[in-house]
């Protein structure tokens, strides 16, 4: 094998060699290029900062990683709301393996120096492969994410009179015990709630419930610009 040379590339970091005659081009992962630079040098490419070859140097300066994380972490709305904590342990498991990763401040998800910005990037990352973070990521109590994010939406739903709706939180909470879609309108499911939950004027939890679905179809979800 001869001839090494590394490409940065905007999706990626790529080897290429020639092996008898044959160009041979090998493309690596983050984290497989963690990896690579850890046991030629001892240290990861966080920690290096750059990666030497054939007189070129490839940087990832935090300017660089701004640039290809744009736009304000996706759980950051969960760590303003109190549900997640700077410094906290997330975990997951893929193929057999528990993997994990802590919440910084500003959302971001670390890795012993390496960081991802959104939970399915992280969850990519530790997996190797792709994975939904915001299924797979756990908290201590094994919450997901998403059931966290579920939450927070019903903390923020206000009824046609602008007050919180203790019937949605309980709505939520009872749909993430049934591992079922808060969103999702079905009589079969309100009445067992109606049912599970001793629901007596079912009249006025139903209104309630109708508001909130239509609030879920008209919400985009938006992530938070900044914090308060």
């Amino acid at each position: 094998m001869s001839g090494v040379t590394v490409k940065q590339e905007p999706d990626g970091t790529s080897l290429e060699f020639d092996s008898g005659g044959i160009t041979v081009s090998v493309r690596l992962t983050p984290r497989q290029v963690d990896q690579l630079v850890t046991k030629l040098v001892g240290r990861s490419e966080g920690e290096v900062g750059r990666l030497v070859d054939s007189g070129r140097v490839l940087k990832q300066t935090e300017k660089t990683r701004a640039a290809t994380n744009k736009g304000v972490a996706a759980v950051l709305p969960l760590l303003d709301a109190g549900m997640l904590r700077a410094g906290e342990r997330l975990t997951m498991r893929s193929t057999g393996e528990e993997h994990s990763a802590v919440i910084l401040e500003d959302g971001s998800f670390d890795f012993d120096g390496h960081v991802e910005r959104s939970p399915t990037e992280a969850a990519t990352y530790a997996a190797q492969a792709p994975r939904s973070g915001w299924r797979i990521w756990k908290n201590a109590a094994g919450e997901t994410l998403e059931e966290l994010r579920w939450r927070l939406r019903a903390s923020d739903f206000r009824d046609t009179g602008g007050q919180a709706s203790k019937t949605v939180e309980e709505w939520v909470d009872f749909c993430i015990r049934k591992r079922l879609k808060p969103n999702n309108d079905r009589p079969g499911t309100v009445a067992a709630f109606f049912s599970d939950m001793g629901v007596e004027d079912t009249g006025n939890a139903r209104a309630v419930l109708d508001q909130w679905f239509k609030w879920c179809v008209n919400q985009k979800w938006t992530r938070a610009v900044g914090r308060a």
